[in-house]
C-alpha cells in the first residue's frame, strides 16, 4: 500500500520528528507499505521550522528558502510577529529585488503589536514599495476584518454576556472600521468578491495583520492548501492519507491541516485519516469534513510514537 502522511507539531515533537517517527512506525508495521511522510506545519509564524532549507536573516525577521519561495518567520525564536520588524524586513526584500514568492505564514495568531505598525506609518508609500513582490499570506480564517462577522464578534463569540468584552469589541470594531475608510480606496481590488478589501474572506485573520498585508498587495491564500502545494503533495500517490496535527478543534477541522488531507484523500478518492491528541469535534463533522478514520494519542514523542504504531497496523495490515 501507499502512504501519504502529512505533519503538524504535536505536543513536544516538532512537524520534522513527527514524520520522522510516523515513517518508522510504517516500516515496522508494515515494511512493504510506501510511506511518504511530509512536515508542512501549521500555517502560524514558525511554520517555516517544518521546512528544510538554507535559512539567512531579513534584518530581525528569519528566511527560508524553499523550493522557489522564500518562507519567512519572526526572528530570534519568536512566536508572533512583529509588525515593524516584518514590515522593514519586506521592504528590504523588494528593495533588493527578491525573485520568486515570498511567504508570510500568520494563521490567525494575534501580532505582537499594532497589526498596522507594518506599514510604517505610511501605508501608500508601503504598498508602492511592494509593488515589485510576490507577496503571499498564509491564513487559517474566512471571516472579513469589519462586519457582523467580522474580526470584533469573534472577540465576543460564546462571551456575549461579558459586558467589558462587548465594549472593548466595539471600540476594535470602531477603529478598524475607520483605517479600513481610508485604506479600502487604494487597496488592490479583485473583479470578483467583495468590492472593498475589508469586506473580503480572511482579511480579519491574525488580529488584522492579514487586512494590513493584502492592503499593501499582499495575496491572502489558505495556509493548509499552499504548504500541500509547496510540499509537491499532489504529486505522490497514496491508498491511504493520514493527517497528524495538534488538537483537534472545530475551527482546525475547518482550516487547519485536515482539509488539506481531505482534499488529497477525495481526489484519490481513498480514505483519509485524523491523527490529533485530543478530538473536540464529532464523528459526523468528521464525515463532512471527509474524515473516515480518527486516532487519539497522549502527548509527547513516546505517546505519539504508541499512537502512529497503532494506525499504521490499522490502516495497513499485513497479510
Amino acid at each position: 500500500m501507499r502512504i501519504l502522511v502529512l505533519t503538524e507539531d504535536w505536543p513536544g515533537v516538532p512537524a520534522a520528528q513527527v514524520a520522522g517517527i510516523a515513517a518508522a512506525a510504517w516500516a515496522a508495521a508494515a515494511p512493504s507499505s510506501e510511506v511518504t511522510c511530509l512536515a508542512v506545519g501549521d500555517g502560524g509564524p514558525r511554520t517555516a521550522d517544518a521546512w528544510a532549507g538554507s535559512r539567512t536573516h531579513v534584518g530581525e525577521v528569519e528566511a527560508t528558502s524553499v523550493d522557489g519561495a522564500t518562507m519567512l518567520a519572526p526572528g530570534d525564536g519568536g512566536n508572533r510577529w512583529n509588525p515593524v520588524a516584518l514590515g522593514e524586513a519586506l521592504r528590504a526584500l523588494s528593495a533588493q529585488g527578491h525573485p520568486g514568492p515570498v511567504l508570510v505564514p500568520v494563521a490567525d495568531e494575534d501580532p505582537a503589536g499594532d497589526a498596522t505598525a507594518v506599514w510604517g506609518g505610511d501605508v501608500t508609500a508601503t504598498r508602492e514599495a511592494l509593488r515589485g513582490l510576490d507577496l503571499q499570506v498564509l491564513i487559517a480564517a474566512d471571516r472579513p476584518l469589519v462586519g457582523f462577522h467580522g474580526m470584533s464578534s469573534a472577540v465576543r463569540d460564546g462571551r456575549e454576556g461579558d459586558q467589558a468584552l462587548a465594549v472593548a469589541a466595539q471600540a476594535q470594531e470602531e477603529r478598524w472600521s475607520a483605517i479600513a475608510r481610508e485604506t479600502d480606496p487604494g487597496a488592490r481590488t479583485s473583479l470578483v468578491g467583495p468590492a472593498r478589501l475589508s469586506d473580503a474572506p480572511g482579511t480579519g485573520a491574525a488580529g488584522g495583520l492579514a487586512y494590513c498585508l493584502a492592503a499593501v498587495g499582499g495575496h491572502l491564500t489558505r495556509a493548509s492548501a499552499r504548504l500541500a502545494d509547496l510540499a509537491h503533495a499532489d504529486d505522490v500517490e497514496a491508498d491511504v492519507v493520514v493527517a497528524v496535527g495538534g488538537v483537534l478543534t472545530p475551527r482546525r477541522l475547518d482550516h487547519g491541516l485536515v482539509p488539506a488531507a481531505a482534499a488529497l484523500a477525495g481526489q484519490r478518492a481513498v480514505p483519509c485519516v485524523v491523527v490529533a491528541p485530543e478530538l473536540h469535534v464529532g464523528r459526523r463533522d468528521l464525515m463532512a469534513a471527509g474524515v473516515v478514520g480518527s486516532h487519539e494519542g497522549e502527548p509527547g514523542e513516546a505517546g505519539l510514537a504508541s499512537l502512529l504504531a497503532r494506525v499504521a497496523q490499522t490502516w495497513t495490515p499485513e497479510r
